[in-house]
Parts: C-alpha cells; structure tokens; sequence
C-alpha cells in the first residue's frame, strides 16, 4: 500500500503554504496531501492572471502570484485547502480520468449525500460553486490543489471583479448567485474532513507529518511572489 504523508496545517499563510508546496514538488520519492483550516487574508492570483482586469482597485490585503494556473481568489480564515502532491506513477494509477476525477469520487464516498460533483474545473454543489482548483505537473510530480469555500465575505468578494473568462455554467451570474458554502452542510471545517481522511485510509497508508520534519529543510520558493498592493 502506498504511503501519503498528511500534514494538517492551521491558518498557515498562503504565501508560505504555496512556497510549502513547490518545495514538496521537489520532493521525488514522497506523496503528500496538504490541509490547512483557513488562512489570513489575501489575493492569490494565478500565474498569468492581469491584477488590473481581476481586482477592483488598489487593496490593503496582501497579493500573492500563485506558480499554478487558475483564477484568481479571495482566501481568509473561511478558506479550507486541500492539496495532493503525487508521483505521476501514483496519479496515474489512482486516478479514473484525471487526479481532479478521482479526488471528487474520494469525496463524493465520504459525504455520498452532499452531493458533490465536478464541473468543469470546479467543486460544485446543485450549480453553484464550492471550490476551485489549479493543477501543476512538473517532471514526474503532479499537483492538485483546491480551495474550498467554508463561508466567505460579499464584502471581501467585492474587491475581484466579474472575471472576462469564467466557466461556461457560470452564465453571467453573480459571486453572490454563482458561489455557496460548506457551512450550509457542517458545523465545522473537520466535521468535512475526518471522514474524507477514514475513506483515503482505505486506499493509502497514511502518515501523520508534523511541519517541524519538513521545515528543517525549506528553501525559498522560486515561483510564487508576493505582488505590491
């Protein structure tokens, strides 16, 4: 059985859990799935998104490049990340399509009533957006990262503008017509993610990996910057 080891982060920066993973991408012999329980706030834009068409004006919160595609997101303490880091040998063997495919059949077997699905490139709940996700390949490693929307602000959602490209299911709704939360479903960011771990233990050993083994050993990251504001 293959091992992945499991590092459960708590409000960890997003600056610094991105530089976490491009670090672990390097990382050839090991699988690893990332979950971190909110974040301060701040602006992640993907790696070719324009600032000027995405955010609405000049922001106090910090702006981060992500080294991934994707759009561009506003996380706080109500984000909920989840992020595999797989040998391509591994994604390939667990997945039925792609990675995206078989982490929604994973969660779709521990809440079967949630009915969760994927829609483009999207987590999506009835027809509205849950999560998002951005994948990353590099050489024998593969990487899917998500974020989830526990709640979120309209206030802070305010501050990104109606993207020029969006998903075709989006048809021209609004943030607030477009997205839900999984707050409608848990009490708790854990009471989504005990059970999600209990089904992967049925397909992976998993070993627990506290921050303190990894950061003896992390370098800056290459790719993710921090942008002005």
């Amino acid at each position: 059985m293959n091992t992945i080891r499991v590092v459960q982060l708590k409000k960890m920066p997003i600056f610094q859990m991105l530089a976490l993973e491009e670090f672990l991408l390097d990382q050839p012999c090991e699988n690893f799935l990332l979950i971190n329980y909110g974040t301060p706030d701040a602006i992640v834009l993907g790696k070719s998104n324009d600032r000027h068409s995405l955010i609405e004006s000049k922001t106090e919160v910090p702006l981060i490049r992500r080294f991934s595609g994707g759009g561009t997101v506003y996380v706080d303490q109500s984000t909920l990340f989840i992020t595999w880091i797989l040998s391509k040998e591994l994604s390939e063997a667990k997945c039925v399509d792609t990675l995206f495919d078989w982490t929604v059949d994973t969660l779709q077997k521990a809440h079967p009533n949630l009915k969760l699905k994927r829609v483009e490139t999207d987590y999506v709940i009835g027809d509205k957006k849950v999560g998002g996700t951005a994948q990353y390949v590099k050489k024998d490693r593969i990487l899917h990262h998500t974020s989830f929307l526990f709640d979120y602000s309209q206030e802070k959602l305010q501050t990104l503008k109606h993207p020029l490209k969006a998903p075709k299911y989006r048809d021209g709704r609004s943030h607030e017509d477009f997205l839900t939360t999984l707050n409608s479903h848990f009490t708790t960011m854990e009471e989504f993610i005990n059970p999600y771990v209990e089904v992967l233990k049925g397909d992976f050993s998993l070993e627990a990996t506290s921050m303190l083994e990894i950061l003896i050993h992390l370098q800056s990251p290459k790719q993710t910057v921090i942008l002005e504001s």
